[in-house]
């Protein structure tokens, strides 16, 4: 081979190794990007919306901003501060919508939660909580977002359903116990119910509530009754309500 065959060889070895170098696999951007935020829908969809809360699961409720800085010490401080500038643009570099609207990141809560929330701050669309989980859920949010009627329709619809016979007493005072309510507690300790506590199953509750609890509330039941029986030796319990109403003598400890 003759020295400027080799030239050629090597220069078209050169040429195939940069194109090898440019060519991009074939796999290579196949993957695909993650979702992005998607709508909410009704009935946070209104056009004429000031605002997008965006939950941590990529959300977007629209809302109006004086609803939720009315409802909420705490959504009236976050909008002061979008006022500023962005919320929050590490984790979202979105800070507008492609509308322009500002957006308002919830990084702890996901659309179950928001949704909750969000209807606490519109009158029309206000929930009533049923079920425990839903009631627990009500209180992490009013404490959180400082919204005392959230609280007082958490804590409402516990009492009626104790009232009704919906929840034994023994465990609304876990539950109450368990999230440091200690109105309920009380409520549900001199609750003047004719079953025997602590008779019905082992209420998830007890899991998570020291021994100390249940012991208190034991305590407390027979100095309840002792204070009853002084009204009515027959166990009227007309008279168990009366001591109660007086709320004489009456002392039941909790760390809260």
């Amino acid at each position: 081979m003759s020295e400027s065959e080799l030239h050629e060889d090597m220069n078209a070895v050169t040429l195939e190794n940069e194109d090898a170098t440019h060519e991009v696999p074939k796999d290579a951007g196949s993957e695909k990007a993650p979702a992005g935020p998607r709508d909410a829908g009704a009935p946070f969809d209104d056009e004429d919306a000031d605002m997008i809360v965006r939950s941590s699961d990529l959300v977007d409720f629209r809302v109006h901003k004086v609803f939720l800085s009315k409802a909420s010490l705490v959504f009236r401080d976050m909008i002061k501060l979008q006022a500023r500038g962005p919320l929050s643009a590490t984790t979202y570099p979105d800070t507008l919508s492609p509308t322009g609207l500002p957006i308002v990141p919830l990084l702890d809560e996901p659309a179950t939660a928001v949704d909750m929330l969000l209807r606490f701050c519109y009158i029309p669309l206000l929930p009533t909580p049923i079920t425990l989980d839903e009631i627990q859920l009500a209180l992490h949010l009013g404490d959180k977002f400082q919204m005392p009627h959230v609280l007082a329709a958490a804590k409402n619809s516990i009492l009626s359903q104790m009232e009704s016979g919906a929840l034994p007493a023994d465990r609304v005072f876990a539950f109450a116990w368990l999230h440091r309510q200690r109105d309920l507690v009380l409520a549900a300790a001199s609750h003047p119910s004719r079953e025997p506590l602590l008779a019905g199953p082992a209420y998830p509750e007890y899991e998570f509530i020291p021994a100390l609890a249940l012991h208190r509330l034991l305590a407390f039941r027979r100095h309840l009754r002792a204070l009853a029986a002084t009204e009515a030796p027959c166990g009227d319990f007309s008279a168990w309500a009366k001591v109660i109403d007086e709320r004489r003598e009456l002392t039941l400890q909790t760390p809260f």
